[in-house]
């Protein structure tokens, strides 16, 4: 039974808006009014196929989207 709240909780805190990392998937999913948990979940199996360009995109987009949004 405690392995659904364990689940319960870890989906609602993937659904909060608020920043795991440095804040590239919800800032994705707000800036395409996208899921936050889909959007992390597709960012996290990104990173597990292939860690190298997972996280350098990830990386590059933690620098461009603030600059981004700023713009428009």
């Amino acid at each position: 039974m405690s392995s659904f709240s364990s689940m319960d909780k870890l989906i609602s805190r993937l659904t909060q808006p608020k920043s795991l990392v440095c804040g590239v998937a919800a800032m994705t999913a707000d800036k395409f009014n996208w899921s936050c948990l889909w959007t992390r979940v597709v960012w996290a199996a990104l990173v597990l196929m292939n860690p190298a360009m997972g996280l350098l995109i990830y990386f590059v987009l933690a620098l461009v989207l603030p600059k981004w949004e700023r713009n428009f």
